[in-house]
């Protein structure tokens, strides 16, 4: 059966890699004809130690920001970009389960308050307002950085808790390259992920396939049920947790990713980055569900295109670059249940949704740095999205299926200017303008600082700002009223530390921020509990600090050991008006908001093996605006361990890795969303290979 897959992967990237095929069998002859040098065997040689001292650049100035490497981001092809940032940053991943929606909160905010961004576009739903992290690999992403608070309105606005802006790059080698992982995991988890790769003079061109299934099917102990042991007359004498299986959880993943680059000379870089998904999800039954697995079942299937066309050139006016893009999404969530009346099976669809996006985005920027302590920037961004959505299958009765067409216009605009008036100073100001549709929103300024000490060891930092974030699509159609746009205040200070000391490398930070929103959207259920909707708070007031810090140590000519953490102190308080005068909600912390978080990164390193740590904490959350303490109301606080073992060997013909993870190590029984069971002690294996081409093979010989 994976034999077959493999087939398939490869047919389905054939046709977007021939073109870089052709192209690379006429450079040859291409470089001949003009005089083009023939490559020779590299040099190598040894030079005497230089130590070079730089400014820092004018675009980070009292940006509060986690810069992501490609070696992070590619360190496992099955994490998703969820399962990265809850390991490397003070985010809190709200989770559904395994192989089900993934969602960030960060600094006490919501999902819809974290702007994700992919080259330049926006990947949030006008819908939703947020964007399942559990569909993005990790693998398809080249570099990211995380924008906390003031920070975020330098890149998009709405952004209340911050932004997290994910690009591509072209692959800097030259000639073909590949790479193919096979992974295989515990609950018949498979994932194959195959990357055809040409860097050729003036075009580039990267394949990325990425197929992932999954029975999802883990046994756990459900502590929300009791087996009861009777005796003859009937009485109870004993009972037990029941050992079950996790339901209607199986899951199909598959990515395509088509990246071009061209350089046209004077005319500008060109890059072309196309991205195509096809999901087929389950949702695993709650815990504390008795129906059988064959009498109702939910499953969710996604297909998602994303394109953006990027171009970029130097002038005497400074740099220019324009992006257009385009965004497709078909959804569609059913709920069935199947009832049996003697030998007659009848399968009944109580819901039915399909969701139809389409938005077409638009950008262009100019910025310049006039001298070593002066820079402006300016950009316009423009979307168009046209959204239908509907119930064709409604629960109620209703004589007409629920349904809305929308279409709705954004506009930002950004004018930002930095200045360094001495070395040991910074200062920028990012004003933003946002048009929603036909009304205009609040000015959105942001004021940051910084000081550099004289080493450039210490950096202390400060911002605030102002920001705005209108409602969504369905925020604007289910509300009973209208609802006002969320309007937040906030500001922060900290200070950064960073230098080295022999083999010994030594980073740290401490930032705390405050943050008062005003309007805030939270979904209720109706008096008759029959559905959810929409409300204004008057008022969240969200404020607490952010620590890290990163440790290496090298002794002799192999060994390496790595240390780095992250935790985060959050609140988030309800201060709306009270509804009643024993409303107990007021003062208390948002429901699925920890107080308290971390996750530290042990790592060790001898030539080609390497073993790695990883300790994850979250303090107990509740799933009530009251905090209350009744079982149903709260999640217990959990530890996770995980640990994980490396080796790297290479042939003359192909470089491999192989690796071997240990997820859950002690086998905890923990939830992140109330009544969904996570998985115990779980396992995971993957192989890749780098096969060598022309000088690739002829260095591996000589390295042999």
């Amino acid at each position: 059966m994976g034999g077959r897959r493999i087939l398939c992967v490869l047919g389905v990237v054939l046709w977007a890699w021939s073109g870089a095929a052709s192209v690379a069998a006429q450079e040859p002859a291409s470089r001949a004809a003009s005089g083009g040098e023939a490559p020779s065997d590299e040099q190598t040689g040894t030079i005497e130690t230089v130590t070079v001292v730089g400014s820092r650049p004018l675009a980070d100035i009292g940006i509060q920001k986690t810069v992501f490497e490609e070696e992070l981001l590619h360190e496992d092809v099955t994490l998703s970009l969820a399962d990265m940032l809850a390991h490397n940053s003070p985010v809190y991943i709200k989770s559904y389960g395994r192989g089900t929606m993934a969602t960030v909160s960060l600094r006490g905010t919501g999902a819809s308050h974290t702007q994700v961004m992919w080259n330049g576009m926006s990947m949030n739903s006008p819908l939703f307002g947020m964007m399942d992290l559990s569909y993005i690999p990790s693998y398809f992403i080249d570099g990211a950085a995380l924008y906390r608070g003031a920070s975020s309105v330098g890149v998009t606005g709405g952004g209340l808790g911050g932004a997290l802006d994910l690009d591509t790059k072209a692959t800097a080698d030259r000639g073909f390259g590949m790479k193919y992982i096979q992974g295989v995991a515990s609950f018949w988890t498979f994932d194959e992920y195959l990357s055809l790769a040409y860097g050729g003079e003036r075009l580039k061109s990267e394949t990325s396939v990425l197929l992932t299934t999954s029975e999802n099917d883990f046994r756990y102990r459900n502590y929300a049920k009791k087996d009861f042991v009777l005796d003859d007359e009937g009485n109870v004498v004993g009972w037990s947790y029941p050992t079950e299986r996790n339901r209607n959880c199986r899951y199909r993943d598959f990515h395509l990713l088509q990246e071009l680059y061209y350089d046209a000379g004077q005319a500008g870089d060109f890059a072309l980055s196309a991205w195509y998904m096809d999901s087929s999800r389950g949702l695993p039954l709650l815990n504390t569900d008795y129906t059988e697995s064959s009498e109702a079942r939910s499953t969710q299937t996604e297909r998602t295109f994303r394109g953006v066309l990027r171009w970029e050139q130097y002038s005497v006016v400074g740099k220019l670059s324009a992006r257009a893009g385009y965004h497709y999404s078909d959804i569609r969530y059913q709920e069935r249940s199947d009832r049996s009346y003697g030998t007659t099976q009848e399968t009944q669809i109580r819901e039915d949704w399909r969701s139809y996006i389409n938005t077409f985005f638009g950008n262009a920027k100019w910025e310049n740095a006039f001298s070593p302590k002066f820079y402006m920037s300016a950009d316009v961004t423009l979307m168009q999205h046209f959204v239908y959505t509907a119930d064709q299958q409604p629960v109620r009765n209703t004589a007409e299926p629920q349904a809305y067409d929308d279409a709705r216009t954004e506009m930002s605009a950004l004018l930002s200017v930095r200045y360094r008036p001495v070395r040991a100073v910074g200062l920028s100001l990012n004003l933003r303008q946002e048009a929603i549709g036909e009304e205009g929103a609040p000015f959105i300024p942001a004021l940051l600082a910084d000081w550099t000490s004289r080493n450039g060891r210490w950096i202390v930092k400060a911002s605030v700002s102002r920001n705005y974030r209108y409602p969504t699509l369905n925020d604007k159609q289910f509300a009973e009223g209208d609802l006002l746009p969320e309007d937040g205040f906030m500001y922060d200070f900290g200070a950064e530390l960073h230098g080295e000391t022999g083999d010994f490398t030594y980073t740290g930070s401490l930032t705390g921020y405050d943050s008062y929103v005003r309007n805030w959207i939270f979904w209720y259920p109706d008096k008759g509990a029959t559905q959810w909707l929409p409300t204004n708070i008057r008022m969240v007031h969200a404020f607490g600090a952010e620590a890290s810090f990163g440790l290496g140590y090298g002794w002799g000519d192999d060994w390496r050991l790595a240390a780095d953490g992250v935790f985060a102190w959050m609140r988030s308080l309800n201060m709306r008006d009270p509804i009643s005068e024993g409303d107990n909600a007021v003062g208390k912390q948002l429901p699925y908001i920890p107080v308290w978080s971390g996750a530290m990164t042990f790592g060790l390193t001898w030539r080609t093996w390497s073993v790695s740590y990883k300790w994850t904490y979250y303090s107990e959350r509740y799933t009530t605006t009251d905090n209350s303490a009744l079982i149903s109301g709260r999640i217990v606080p959990y530890i996770m361990n995980d640990v994980s073992f490396g080796k790297r060997f290479a042939t003359r013909w192909a470089d491999f890795n192989l690796s071997f993870r240990i997820d859950n190590l002690f086998n905890e029984a923990y939830e992140t969303e109330l009544s969904r069971p996570m998985p115990g002690r779980n396992y995971g294996f993957s192989i890749e290979i780098r096969p060598r081409f022309g000088r690739q093979a002829a260095a591996g010989i000589r390295e042999k």
